[in-house]
């Protein structure tokens, strides 16, 4: 398991192998680090070793964000319109 810190910005990075991810020993010093982080208000961010294609779970990803955000947006603005 990799850290890196940078408390200037109050950002704290995890990178986790999958060796990472199976040991229970490894998990629960994440768990205790994620506690320290949070009691000094400094987000997280978790990186996790995956078994798929990257290329396609980022365009999965993209795609379903993009979706969400037009729908979010349209339903914005039915709702602006039926106020007035």
């Amino acid at each position: 398991m990799k850290y890196t810190m940078d408390e200037k910005k109050r950002l704290a990075i995890v990178y986790c192998t999958h060796a990472d991810q199976e040991s229970e020993e490894q998990q629960k010093k994440l768990k205790d680090f994620i506690a320290a982080c949070r009691a000094k208000k400094i987000f997280v961010c978790v990186f996790e070793s995956g078994d798929g294609d990257l290329l396609e779970n980022t365009k999965e990803l993209l795609v379903y964000n993009y979706q969400n955000a037009v729908t979010r947006t349209s339903k914005s603005r039915s709702r602006d319109d039926g106020a007035r």
